[in-house]
C-alpha cells in the first residue's frame, strides 16, 4: 500500500506543478485554484455502508467559465457478508479524478457549475474473521480501474481569494475481485465476484483563488 500512495503522492505533486506554474508566470489572481472538502459517501450496493469522505484538489481555467480540476479522494466503506459478493470487512477506496467544470453563472455571489469527467478508482479489501476449519484460509481482492464521474455543485465567494463550495456527485464503478480459498487438503481456488463501488456523495468545502 505504501508504494501505491507514493506514486498517487508524486501524480498529486506533478499536477499541481502543472496546473499552478502558468498561473505564477502570468501574475494574474484568480488563474489557478487550489481546494480541499469532506463529505459522506453513500454506497449503492446494499451491503456497503459508506462514511466519512475526504480530498482535495487543483484546477486551472482554461476558457471561459471552464475549468480543469484534478482531485485526490479518500474514503472507506463497512462490507456486510453477501452471498456471491464479500465478506465482512473494510473497503478503503482512493480515486484520481479528473474533470471538466462549467459555471453557468459567474458573479460575486453564487456561482453554480455542473462537472464531468472520469476517475483511476485504487481500491483494497481487507476481510473480517470468516468462520472456517482451520485447514481453510479464505482472502479476497478487488482490482483498481477505470470509473466515470459527474455532479453539480455552487460555490459563494467570502472575499476575491476564498469561497465556501458545496457538491453532490456520482462515482460510476463495478469493480471485479476474487476469493482466493487456500485448502491445504485441495490447494488454491479462485472464484470471480464483482463488486458494486456506485457511490453518491455530499462535499462541502473551501476553495483558495490565486
Amino acid at each position: 500500500m505504501g508504494g501505491v500512495m507514493g506514486r498517487l503522492a508524486g501524480i498529486v505533486w506533478i499536477a499541481s506543478v502543472v496546473l499552478l506554474i502558468p498561473a505564477t508566470a502570468s501574475g494574474q489572481r484568480g488563474n489557478a485554484m487550489i481546494h480541499g472538502h469532506a463529505g459522506y459517501a453513500f454506497q449503492e450496493e446494499g451491503n456497503l455502508r459508506g462514511g466519512l469522505e475526504t480530498g482535495f484538489g487543483f484546477a486551472y481555467p482554461f476558457a471561459s467559465r471552464f475549468w480543469l480540476s484534478i482531485e485526490f479522494s479518500h474514503w472507506k466503506a463497512e462490507a456486510k457478508a453477501a452471498p456471491r459478493i464479500l465478506y465482512d470487512g473494510t473497503i478503503a477506496v482512493s480515486p484520481i479524478i479528473a474533470c471538466l467544470q462549467y459555471e453557468f453563472l459567474n458573479n460575486r455571489y453564487f456561482i453554480p457549475y455542473g462537472f464531468a469527467g472520469g476517475a483511476f478508482v485504487f481500491t483494497k479489501f481487507k476481510i473480517g474473521p470468516v468462520i472456517s476449519i482451520p485447514e481453510v484460509k479464505i482472502n479476497q481482492t478487488i482490482e483498481n480501474g477505470p470509473a466515470f464521474y459527474l455532479g453539480a455543485g455552487a460555490r459563494i465567494p467570502f472575499t476575491r481569494w476564498v469561497s465556501f463550495c458545496s457538491e453532490v456527485s456520482y462515482l460510476v464503478r463495478t469493480a471485479p475481485g476474487k476469493t482466493i480459498i487456500r485448502d491445504m487438503n485441495l490447494g488454491i481456488s479462485e472464484k470471480a465476484i464483482v463488486v458494486n463501488l456506485k457511490t453518491v456523495f455530499v462535499k462541502f468545502g473551501l476553495k483558495l483563488f490565486f
